[in-house]
């Protein structure tokens, strides 16, 4: 009578074919997993400071969005109080992107009541940030940039390293000025 089933040499081979294969694709999971890091982190910055405009707009009166060690939040300019129910909006678990602000420092921008952008930052007449670059920390991966300020006052989620990154540049992922 046969029985049905594997052989040790039959699963010795199926575990080697599956080792192999995590072996090849681990790499290109970690390269994922940062990229993914970076884009979460971009588009959080972006949303954060649309949310911000739109925010100033809706009250009719300045609003600030600040940039923080974890993430970002949303303060009423005059009383410095958070806006929002959740008071601080994080980044994801695991290694943070880098996150680099121009100017150096800068860690805030004020929107007056109809949504642009003061050039200082009230009261202390402080540069605002002009943009943010969000890199990755592992290598093999590019970095994100957001734009604000852009013609508009719109805020752009750009590629910092794009080879068209240039004023006037009719390039879509471009920045609209080199980093």
């Amino acid at each position: 009578m046969r029985n049905n089933g594997f052989t040790l040499i039959e699963l010795m081979v199926g575990l080697a074919i599956v080792a192999i294969i995590l072996l090849l694709g681990t790499p290109h999971y970690a390269e994922f997993m940062d990229n993914t890091r970076v884009r979460n982190a971009t588009e959080s910055f972006a949303n954060g400071v649309r949310h911000a405009q739109l925010t100033a707009v809706r009250r009719n009166e300045p609003v600030k969005f600040v940039l923080n060690a974890s993430g970002w939040e949303v303060r009423d300019l005059e009383t410095d109080s958070l806006l929002d129910a959740e008071p601080v909006h994080e980044l994801a678990a695991g290694t943070p992107p880098t996150v680099v602000t121009e100017p150096a420092g800068a860690n805030e921008i004020t929107f007056n009541g109809l949504g642009r952008a003061l050039a200082k930052n009230p009261p202390d007449d402080t540069e605002p940030i002009v943009r943010f670059k969000v890199s990755p920390t592992g290598a093999g991966t590019r970095p994100l940039g957001v734009a604000l300020g852009v013609p508009g006052g719109s805020v752009k989620v750009c590629d910092p390293d794009s080879k068209f990154t240039k004023a006037g540049s009719k390039d879509p992922i471009a920045c609209p000025y080199p980093w």
